[in-house]
């Protein structure tokens, strides 16, 4: 191999090297931002095309008491609670929207206080839905969960997805940390349910499970 081709062989390697290089920079660095396509991400909207912020969620939430709390329910003894004025709770549910129990509301209301880890509550449910699926709930009554006893060490953690999964079909409210709702409605036990009548004032009280059946009569009764 002459000098002049040896020359010519060491420019070529030379060019391929530099272009070579110059090819690992362009990848390190992400290439060429002005060639690049973006897609931008998806935006939740309503129902007039507007954006709208993502849910955000919270296992509790904090509450507001406006009356006397009602006496600690004792199934032992008569119920001094009955004809009585339970206190208006303004709280929020799991997403932040305004949920508020007690007062007057022109209809009866049922308040079932349930627990994530509670077995009780978890048997309570599916009579509940049961009863709503038979359509065996009373016209006009209507019904409000309360998630309470909130335990983050405890089965079915977080309750906000616990509910989602029971199917649960009512508004449902996020107790405080200290359960001050449960307390406030005189809860000792769950599942615990208040019954209250179309002025906010107290029908009945009961804590347990109890089958579909059993709650349909209850409620009969009360009410009628």
């Amino acid at each position: 191999m002459n000098s002049k081709n040896r020359t010519l062989i060491i420019v070529i390697a030379a060019i391929v090297l530099i272009l070579g290089l110059a090819g690992i920079a362009v990848l390190l660095s992400g290439g060429d931002d002005s060639n690049e396509s973006s897609v931008p991400a998806p935006v939740s909207t309503d129902a007039d095309g507007e954006p709208v912020a993502a849910a955000d969620i919270e296992d509790t939430r904090p509450v507001e008491v406006t009356g006397d709390p009602l006496p600690p329910y004792d199934q032992a003894v008569a119920d001094t609670a009955i004809g009585t004025a339970a206190p208006v709770i303004s709280g929020q549910s799991f997403d932040g929207s305004p949920v508020t129990i007690g007062g007057a509301t022109g209809r009866p209301t049922m308040l079932v206080f349930l627990a994530h880890w509670c077995p009780h509550c978890n048997a309570e449910i599916p009579e509940l839905i049961e009863l709503d699926s038979a359509g065996a709930i009373p016209d006009g009554v209507d019904v409000i969960g309360i998630s309470t006893g909130v335990q983050p060490d405890q089965a079915n953690y977080p309750p906000s997805e616990w509910i989602a999964e029971t199917g649960w079909p009512w508004p449902i409210m996020a107790d405080d940390a200290d359960s001050t709702a449960f307390l406030s409605d005189g809860g000792s036990g769950f599942p615990y349910t208040v019954l209250l009548d179309a002025d906010g004032n107290v029908l009945s009280r009961v804590s347990g499970s109890r089958a579909a059946s059993d709650i349909s009569v209850w409620l009969t009764e009360t009410l009628g």
